[in-house]
């Protein structure tokens, strides 16, 4: 508590308790949320009307919802890492390398991220 406190300054704004509890585990959920994926993403080919898969990728990440959406979105994730990096700005940034190496020789990181069979299930 003290340290969520120091990182957010919630009752020194004036929050009230209930508000703070609540804070306290939105923030909760979103570390429970964090996951490590390992798999091939399945990719477009012009050559075949199939999915190919792509090579063999590691990604951790946080995720909307672990049950219903095991993978990773890139658009989300800048919005996960404004709250993760108050609270852990390595952590942050570990998850913000994952997502760099995902970069590919174009220049582009595809916008969901389907590694693994439990993702893929989904």
């Amino acid at each position: 508590e003290q340290r969520f406190e120091d990182t957010f300054g919630l009752k020194a704004r004036g929050v009230s308790l209930p508000q703070r509890r609540f804070a306290q585990a939105a923030l909760s959920e979103m570390l429970g949320g964090i996951g490590f994926f390992h798999g091939r993403s399945l990719l477009r080919s012009e050559h075949r009307e199939e999915p190919v898969p792509g090579i063999e990728s590691t990604l951790f990440t946080a995720v909307p919802s672990r049950s219903c959406f095991p993978r990773g979105f890139l658009w989300d994730e800048g919005f996960h890492l404004l709250l993760l990096g108050r609270w852990d700005p390595a952590l942050a940034r570990d998850i913000l390398a994952h997502w760099l190496d995902l970069l590919n020789t174009d220049g582009w990181i595809p916008r969901e991220q389907i590694l693994g069979d439990e993702a893929r299930a989904r």
